[in-house]
């Protein structure tokens, strides 16, 4: 069983949450994951704004098309649906600020029990860590390399490694990713971060990384 969160939200990402949790279909159907439920319920290391919202079933659009009609008229929010195949995303303006909603079918069994906020799922560290990994393989953006920065500080590469492979069916081979670590260097901008990090102690750390990953590779 999951443990009770506290957490560090944005007061329209509270908001929004706040009445999504009130919603039988969603609460049933989707629990938080991502970025923000990262830093908000458990690193509290940069700023992020998007909320994604996953299901491990196919889920009914058009309830979802409900809650969101239902909950933009709440928030005197202006919105905009784009579909994606099995990705929802609501792009909502209140006032002079904007939010992101991704509702997805994520088909992946969780490695541990969601966590709670109230009555609101939330992903594990360890899920979200673990699906962090995954990320670098499929993206270069700054926002994964900071997270994966604070993640390693209390998992190892090996521990991720595993997870992934017991969670995606994926061997993320060392030297593979090796080259994905060495690709530090073509960021160029950190998000806005709580916790402090330079974007050269970041460089730094993954090409030290790389290289350990590396050196079992290289023939003397």
């Amino acid at each position: 069983m999951g443990q009770n969160l506290n957490a560090h939200f944005t007061k329209h990402q509270k908001r929004f949450l706040d009445l999504i949790a009130q919603e039988p279909y969603i609460v049933e159907t989707f629990y938080l994951t991502g970025g923000t439920a990262l830093s908000a319920c458990y690193l509290n290391h940069r700023l992020s704004e998007d909320i994604d919202l996953f299901s491990q079933k196919a889920f009914i659009g058009e309830k979802v098309i409900a809650v969101m009609a239902k909950i933009c008229t709440k928030l005197k929010a202006k919105s905009e649906l784009t579909r994606i195949e099995d990705l929802y995303r609501y792009d909502l303006t209140l006032s002079h600020d904007k939010l992101k909603i991704d509702f997805s079918w994520y088909d992946f069994i969780p490695l541990e029990a969601p966590n709670k906020l109230g009555s609101l799922a939330v992903d594990t560290l360890a899920d979200i860590a673990v699906n962090k990994l995954l990320s670098i393989s499929q993206r270069t953006a700054s926002k994964d390399y900071v997270d994966l920065y604070f993640i390693l500080k209390k998992w190892t590469v090996w521990d991720l490694r595993h997870g992934v492979e017991h969670k995606f069916k994926l061997d993320l081979e060392p030297l593979y990713l090796s080259s994905l670590f060495a690709k530090v260097t073509e960021l160029t901008e950190l998000p806005v971060m709580k916790k402090k990090l330079t974007l050269k102690e970041l460089k730094v750390f993954f090409l030290d990384e790389a290289k350990r990953l590396a050196a079992p590779m290289i023939k003397p």
